[in-house]
């Protein structure tokens, strides 16, 4: 049975996430992530979670983490130059992790220098969507959890 947390509570979590608290989230990001960037890229990152939640309801991990791909999505239809700016803004090209994901994703298609920066956007995206998602729970107390 997977542990759920009241909407309002996960809510007040995300708000302090996006106040500047980030629990271990840099842990779980790829080593390159780090300083102020990295950190506005929470703090968004919360804001649209934020976006997914409701406070009537009761959440699960997997209900929240579910929507990380079309987040990331999201994130990458942006116009070719913000693609180029924020790959090289986050230093994306210097993370092994990202590398071996890209590859993965990517499998030996040929790619635009503007594909394959949206894809390791994609990836950065979903692994920054994820980590605020995983601590988001992790730090919302066991008295807010509800029977599923």
């Amino acid at each position: 049975m997977e542990n759920k947390v009241k909407g309002a509570e996960l809510l007040a979590t995300l708000e302090k996430i996006k106040s500047g608290e980030t629990y271990d989230i840099f842990n779980l990001l790829p080593d390159i992530a780090g300083g102020s960037v990295w950190l506005d890229e929470i703090k968004d990152t919360a804001m649209y979670v934020q976006g997914y939640v409701n406070a009537d309801e009761d959440y699960g991990i997997d209900d929240i983490r579910d929507y990380n791909h079309e987040y990331a999505n999201g994130q990458c239809e942006t116009y070719y130059k913000n693609i180029n700016d924020e790959v090289q803004s986050l230093s994306l090209w210097a993370s092994n992790e990202i590398d071996e994901e890209v590859s993965e994703l990517t499998s030996a298609s040929t790619q635009t220098l503007t594909q394959l920066q949206s894809v390791y956007l994609f990836v950065a995206k979903r692994m920054v969507w994820d980590a605020v998602v995983d601590q988001a729970f992790q730090h919302t107390t066991q008295d807010e959890l509800v029977e599923a």
